[in-house]
C-alpha cells in the first residue's frame, strides 16, 4: 500500500513556504542592494513552494521505497533534503544572489524538521493502516 499526506496539508505547506522564504530572502539579501533582493526573493519563494510539494512527494517516495529497512525515516529524510538542497543552491548560484548561505540555510534546517514530522506522519499512517 502506497502512504501519502493529504492534497491540503500539501498545498497550505506550500503557500507558506512561499511567503516566509521568499520573505526572508528579500531581508537577507536587501543589505546589498534592495532593488536586487527582489530576484532572490521572488525565485526562493517560487522554489520554495515547488520544493515544498516535491519534499511532499520525495519522503514518501523515499519512505515507501524503503519499507522494512532500519533505516527507512533518516534515509527518506537526508536523501530529500540533499537533494533540495543541492537545486537550491544551484538555482541562487544561476540568479547571482549575494548571500546564498544565509539566503538558504533557514529554509534548509527547516526543510529538515518538515521533512522528519512528514515522514513521523507516514509513519503513523502506515501503523493505522497494518
Amino acid at each position: 500500500m502506497i502512504i501519502q499526506t493529504s492534497r491540503f496539508y500539501n498545498s497550505l505547506s506550500a503557500i507558506f513556504a512561499f511567503l516566509l522564504w521568499g520573505g526572508w530572502a528579500y531581508y537577507v539579501n536587501a543589505g546589498t542592494d534592495a532593488t536586487r533582493a527582489f530576484i532572490p526573493a521572488i525565485a526562493q519563494g517560487t522554489a520554495s513552494l515547488v520544493i515544498t510539494l516535491i519534499m511532499v512527494h520525495l519522503v514518501a517516495w523515499f519512505f515507501n521505497r524503503l519499507q522494512g529497512s532500519f533505516f527507512q525515516l533518516p534515509l527518506s529524510v537526508l536523501m530529500t533534503v540533499g537533494i533540495t538542497a543541492t537545486g537550491l543552491t544551484a538555482l541562487h548560484w544561476l540568479v547571482r544572489t549575494p548571500c546564498i548561505f544565509y539566503t538558504i540555510l533557514p529554509g534548509v534546517f527547516v526543510g529538515l524538521v518538515f521533512c522528519c514530522y512528514t515522514a513521523y506522519r507516514l509513519r503513523m499512517i502506515s501503523k493505522n493502516h497494518l
